[in-house]
């Protein structure tokens, strides 16, 4: 089977490449400029030229579509990256003559937090607090009115791992010995490697008779970021001295961060949209449905799996 990857050479999708080819699918990398990936094909696409995408896809059986941004300058830019970008993929995918399969890859931000004593479930009404949840939630309302073929959407929670530059800044404070949490309240929250997520998307893979479904994805553990700190901390064999933030204090470190980037033109992992979502009551979801129909149960590693990130972070001089 032919597996198009959009997105194939950032985060989540090396690692996907990287799934699939160990199984024996037959992955195509689908990017805007070269890179190296042994044993997969590549093709630099022109989004904007219809035939050259069309053309791209012509021949391949499923198409996972994970290209994106999660943070930029403006909400114009977001949402040209991620409803744009999928509009432009629906649309190939519907001009092809033969069966052609697209998994989406959203995000827990298109439905919003939830409350913490009740996780969110599929079947909830989407409500996003950042410009990022809302790009995802809309890029989904394209897939579900005007996907012609075969489709599903999931929606992964917080994601980690080997090569992930979010999280690093968690690692990278924790290694200064400091550990910082803003306000007193403990927020709960459910986490996912990327390799679990390349799991999931190998059962959704092998699984044709879940047309149209959107998925939660999560490893159905739910942590505090107290725990995700020890953790690492663990990891890296330190104490870690914990620091609480007020929140007005953090929300001005936040903007201050946010108008930085805008200055340099780049944006920063610290700014308002972040903000409110790290501030969030809870991020929790409920994975039965994807146990129910997909089998998925995956077994929680966390404590391993974050040594095994700190320790390609080691290797590759991220730390």
């Amino acid at each position: 089977m032919k597996i198009a990857i959009t997105g194939a050479n950032g985060f989540v999708g090396s690692t996907l490449l990287r799934s699939l080819h160990a199984n024996d699918y037959e992955p195509i990398a689908l990017v805007r400029r070269p890179f190296n990936a042994p044993g997969v094909a590549i093709r630099e696409i022109d989004y904007s030229n219809f035939k050259h995408l069309s053309a791209a896809l012509a021949d391949v059986d499923l198409v996972i579509h994970n290209a994106g941004k999660t943070k930029t300058l403006g909400q114009a830019e977001m949402y040209a990256a991620n409803i744009g970008l999928t509009q432009k993929i629906v649309s190939a995918i519907n001009h092809i003559d033969h069966p052609i399969r697209l998994i989406y890859i959203s995000s827990q931000a298109a439905s919003g937090p939830s409350q913490a004593d009740l996780p969110r479930q599929e079947s909830d009404p989407c409500e996003p607090i950042s410009s990022y949840g809302k790009s995802k939630a809309l890029a989904e309302k394209v897939i579900n009115k005007q996907c012609l073929q075969p489709y599903n959407i999931v929606r992964p929670c917080s994601i980690y791992g080997p090569q992930d530059r979010d999280f690093l800044q968690l690692f990278k404070l924790c290694k200064k010995g400091l550990s910082m949490q803003i306000g007193r309240q403990e927020r709960p929250m459910n986490m996912l490697h990327v390799s679990q997520l390349a799991d999931f998307i190998l059962s959704l893979i092998e699984n044709n008779n879940v047309d149209s479904e959107t998925f939660f994805v999560s490893d159905n553990v739910a942590y505090t970021q107290a725990q995700v700190v020890q953790y690492i901390a663990q990891a890296m064999n330190i104490k870690n001295s914990q620091i609480t933030v007020p929140q007005v204090l953090a929300h001005t470190a936040f903007g201050l961060s946010d108008l930085w980037g805008k200055i340099i033109r780049r944006p920063l992992v610290m700014n308002l949209e972040k903000y409110k979502e790290i501030t969030a009551e809870a991020w929790l979801i409920d994975s039965s449905k994807a146990r129910e129909l997909l089998g998925w149960n995956p077994v929680p590693r966390m404590p391993e799996l974050i040594e095994e990130t700190y320790q390609w972070y080691i290797s590759n001089g991220w730390l």
